[in-house]
């Protein structure tokens, strides 16, 4: 049934998402094309092509986080609720459902924006060749790079530790709504205060759990960790446990709490 539902919901936040992705990418390559020409051209088109570029970036990044937000609070605690919680279908799989499909737009957002960068590169390429310009590049012996042991796997740990910790931010949002939609009348407001007051919980504890793991916080602070290998697992179970946590507030409150009235 989880699946069905991803079937539905994933394609709900894509119609308003791509538009918006499409219109990121176009604007770097125009901002690419334009940047390698300023010094022949009036700077008046590269300002305006970036300054189009970051609107629409911190656009798409408000969308985002409004999509999450209304994605779940529509279909679980809103009006779309009666109709959803009539299904044959557990409180866990709908927010489960939200939960990976956020977290699937949210890593999309992110690689969308790591494409813009290649094709800011790409029109300056472009526009560089057409112009004649020398556009080779070092090889990776003239760098001299000198890449630490086991890098792939230190790549590995850390989008781990990032899919994680998005996850993590994302149930955080969940909970902090459902318990807002416990104050009828000032849902809005409850919920900003209940984020607040899980993101207090969070540090709070954190600074009272994070020296068992790591010998002091006054060590950590200062010398930091040798390497990730020592933060990993310690981070990531810590981020697991605090969004299961999350994830149990929402259920218990929405099979115990919710008010459709």
């Amino acid at each position: 049934m989880l699946g069905k539902l991803l079937k539905y919901e994933l394609p709900a936040m894509g119609r308003k998402m791509l538009p918006l992705y499409i219109a990121w990418a176009a604007a770097a390559f125009i901002l690419g094309l334009s940047t390698q020409s300023a010094e022949s051209k009036s700077e008046f088109i590269v300002v305006i092509t970036g300054l189009l570029y970051v609107a629409i970036a911190t656009a798409i990044m408000v969308m985002t986080v409004i999509m999450i937000v209304q994605r779940y609070s529509n279909s679980l605690l809103g009006d779309e609720a009666y109709f959803n919680h009539v299904l044959p279908v557990t409180t866990s799989a709908h927010i489960a459902n939200k939960l990976i499909s956020a977290t699937i737009w949210v890593i999309v957002t992110i690689l969308v924006a790591m494409l813009t960068a290649i094709l800011i590169g790409l029109g300056g390429l472009i526009v560089a060749g057409i112009h004649g310009m020398d556009i080779s590049f070092p090889s990776l012996a003239d760098l001299q790079l000198v890449l630490p042991d086991h890098v792939g796997l230190y790549i590995f740990e850390c989008i781990i530790l990032a899919v994680a910790g998005s996850v993590k931010t994302i149930m955080q949002i969940y909970a902090a709504v459902t318990i807002g939609h416990q104050v009828p009348n000032h849902t809005t407001l409850a919920s900003i205060g209940a984020y607040i007051a899980i993101m207090i919980f969070e540090s709070t504890l954190g600074r009272i759990i994070f020296p068992l793991f790591f010998g002091g916080w006054n060590r950590m602070i200062i010398t930091g960790p040798t390497n990730i290998h020592e933060v990993f697992i310690p981070a990531l179970l810590a981020t697991a446990a605090f969004a299961a946590l999350y994830f149990f507030i929402c259920k218990y409150l929405m099979e115990k709490r919710l008010n459709l009235a």
